[in-house]
C-alpha cells in the first residue's frame, strides 16, 4: 500500500514541481457559443464539453449542481463511499419497478439489499455522471482524490468543513497545490458563524430557521406548515451551479481558481430578501401592522384581504388565486365579474378605500366565488380580463399543459419516464439530460485507468479496500 501511495504522492509533486497549470477549455471540439447561436443550430451537452468536476457529494443540492454541469457537456466522476452509498439511493426502495425511471438501478438496489442501485430519485439527482468508489478515511483514499483534483476544473463537496479538515482535503489545505482548481463547497449553515459546523437538510437550514416556514402557516395560531422536500435543495442546488459557472468563466480567462462558497441557510435568507428588506424599512406590512399584512390570516372566513390578490375556493373546490396586485386598477372589472358595482359592494363608485371593511368585503366574495364551479368561473373572467391563476396540486404538473409547453420534463436514453431539466434554458445548448445515473462504483476501474494507475496498482488498491 506504501508504495501505491509513495507513487501518487510523486505524482503530484512532479506536478508542482514542473508548475503545471491546466487553463480550462470551457467549449470543447471546436464549437463555441458563438458558432451555435450564428448558425442557428441548437447543440445539447456541448458548452461545457472538456470540463472535469469531481464530485463529493450526497443527497440532493450540490449533486443537483453538478448533475445541471453534466446536462450541459462536463464530465462529473461522483465519488461514493464503499461502505456508505448516497442516501439518495435508498429513496427508491418504494418505485414500482414498470413505472420506475431505470428498472436496472431498481433491481441492483434491491439485490444489493440497498448497497448501490436506485429509484428514479437518485437517477433525477446524479444523472449523466460516472461513479468511482473511494474510502476516504484512508491515506491512499485521500491521495485517490487529489490525484483526481489535480486533473479537474472543478472539485464540489458537501462534506462539513471539520470533517475535510482532518482528511487535508478542505479548500485552505489543498488551495496552494492546485491553484487552478474550482472548489465548489457547499454546507447546510455556512464556512463561519455559530452553526457552521451544525448539520441541516434543506427543511431545517433552508425551511424552518430562516422564517420561511414560520410565513408559510396559515395564521399566527396555526400548527407547522407542511415541508415540501427537497424545496430548498433545488433552488440553491440551481443557484450553486451558476457560480461555480461564473467561477468556470473566471478560470477560462486568467487560469486561477477560488472558492464558490454556498449554503442552504443563505439561500432561504435570501428567498426572504422582499419582506426582510421591507422589515428593515420600517413598513407596517413587514411587521404584521395594518388590516391587510405579511402575517395576516388566510383561513377563509377569518381574513382580510385586499379581494383582488386573494385566494378563493370555488364550488367544485377548486381554488383560485386572483393577481390583481394593484388594487384600484382590478377592482372595478373583478366585483363586475362577480355580478355586482362598487356602489353596491363599497357603498359608492368611488370608495375611500382606506375606510374599508376589507374583512367583510372578502367574506363577500367567498360567498360569490363559492356559487359557481371553477368551469363556470373561466369564461366570466377571460370575459371582464380577471387575472388569475389556478392553485394546482403538485401531481399533475406532469401533464399539465404550460409544463408541457416549456419543456421542463425531457425524454432520457434508456430511461421509463422523464427526468426534469434545468429551469433555465440557454439557446447555444439545450442541455438536457443525455443519460440516467451510475450504477455503485460502475466507473471505478475506468477512471482510475484513465488517471493512468497500472492494474497492479488498482487490484492492490481494491485488496486494501479503498477502491471498490
Amino acid at each position: 500500500q506504501a508504495k501505491t501511495t509513495d507513487k501518487m504522492a510523486s505524482y503530484r509533486l512532479e506536478k508542482l514541481a514542473g508548475h503545471v497549470v491546466k487553463t480550462p477549455k470551457v467549449v470543447g471540439e471546436g464549437l463555441s457559443q458563438e458558432t451555435c447561436a450564428a448558425s442557428g443550430a441548437v447543440k445539447n451537452g456541448q458548452m461545457l464539453k472538456g470540463v472535469r468536476v469531481i464530485e463529493l457529494a450526497t443527497v440532493i443540492a450540490a449533486p443537483t449542481a453538478c448533475a445541471h454541469l453534466a446536462d450541459l457537456g462536463a464530465e462529473v466522476i461522483k465519488i461514493e463511499s464503499p461502505s456508505a452509498p448516497d442516501m439518495s439511493r435508498g429513496w427508491g426502495a418504494g418505485d414500482d419497478m414498470a413505472k420506475t425511471a431505470d428498472p436496472k438501478l431498481l433491481e441492483s438496489f434491491r439485490r444489493r439489499k440497498g448497497l448501490g442501485g436506485g429509484g428514479s430519485a437518485y437517477a433525477q439527482i446524479n444523472r449523466g455522471k460516472k461513479c468511482i468508489l473511494i474510502d476516504i478515511q484512508k491515506p491512499a483514499g485521500v491521495e485517490l482524490v487529489k490525484r483526481l483534483m489535480s486533473t479537474a476544473n472543478i472539485f464540489v463537496t458537501n462534506v462539513r468543513s471539520q470533517s475535510l479538515q482532518k482528511l487535508g482535503l478542505d479548500y485552505e489545505s489543498v488551495k496552494d497545490e492546485f491553484p487552478s482548481l474550482i472548489y465548489g463547497h457547499f454546507t447546510a449553515f455556512g464556512r463561519a458563524g455559530p452553526r457552521m459546523n451544525d448539520p441541516g437538510y434543506d427543511y431545517g437550514a433552508f425551511w424552518a430557521n430562516t422564517g420561511i416556514m414560520d410565513l408559510a402557516r396559515s395564521s399566527e395560531d396555526a400548527s407547522p406548515a407542511r415541508v415540501p422536500g427537497g424545496l430548498g435543495d433545488n433552488i440553491s442546488g440551481t443557484q450553486f451551479a451558476g457560480w461555480l459557472g461564473m467561477a468556470l468563466f473566471y478560470q477560462k480567462r486568467t487560469g486561477k481558481g477560488q472558492l464558490v462558497d454556498a449554503t442552504l441557510f443563505r439561500a432561504g435568507v435570501n428567498t426572504l430578501t422582499h419582506p426582510l428588506i421591507q422589515h428593515a424599512a420600517g413598513n407596517p406590512w413587514a411587521h404584521g401592522r395594518g388590516k391587510s399584512h405579511i402575517r395576516s390570516s388566510t383561513e377563509i372566513g377569518n381574513r382580510a384581504t385586499m379581494v383582488t390578490n386573494a385566494v378563493y375556493r370555488c364550488k367544485d373546490g377548486t381554488m383560485i388565486q386572483l393577481l390583481g396586485e394593484i388594487m384600484p386598477a382590478h377592482i372595478k372589472r373583478t366585483v363586475e365579474a362577480l355580478g355586482s358595482t362598487l356602489t353596491e359592494f363599497f357603498g359608492s363608485e368611488k370608495p375611500n378605500y382606506k375606510q374599508v371593511d376589507w374583512k367583510e368585503a372578502t367574506e363577500k366574495v367567498d360567498e360569490i366565488i363559492h356559487t359557481k364551479t371553477y368551469a363556470e368561473w373561466r369564461p366570466i373572467f377571460k370575459q371582464f380580463d380577471v387575472w388569475h391563476v389556478c392553485v394546482t396540486r403538485f401531481e399533475t404538473m406532469v401533464e399539465d399543459e404550460q409544463v408541457k409547453a416549456s419543456g421542463m420534463f425531457v425524454d432520457v436514453p434508456g430511461l421509463q419516464h422523464k427526468l426534469m431539466r434545468n429551469p433555465i434554458f440557454l439557446s447555444a445548448d439545450r442541455g438536457e439530460p443525455t443519460k440516467g445515473a451510475p450504477d455503485f462504483g460502475e466507473d471505478t476501474d475506468s477512471v482510475l485507468v484513465d488517471l493512468g494507475l497500472e492494474w497492479e496498482a488498482i487490484n492492490k488498491l481494491r485488496d486494501d479496500k479503498v477502491v471498490a
